[in-house]
């Protein structure tokens, strides 16, 4: 019955053993899916800042534009009077 009873708690042992092992395994993976999503990926405070350069910059060159076509305006127009 002894060895009945420490065969029983062997196997339990063992199979509660490799049940852990295969959780930390899974933690591992997860761990590292994580890390390579925060690669790939970016945050929305990252992509509202991004954003909030692209519009300024994008602005800046509205308005470089805008002052080239003023002035192509102004010399078309002194051409024209002469």
């Amino acid at each position: 019955m002894d060895t009945l009873q420490s065969l029983l708690f062997s196997l339990v042992g063992a199979a509660l053993t490799w049940s852990v092992k295969r959780l930390y395994g899974a933690i591992d993976e997860l761990r590292r899916d994580n890390a390579r999503i925060r690669e790939l990926y970016q945050l929305k405070s990252d992509a509202v800042r991004d954003q909030a350069q692209i519009m300024a910059m994008l602005s800046d060159i509205k308005r470089s534009v805008e002052r080239a076509n003023e002035r192509m305006d102004r010399l078309i127009e002194n051409q024209g009077e002469r």
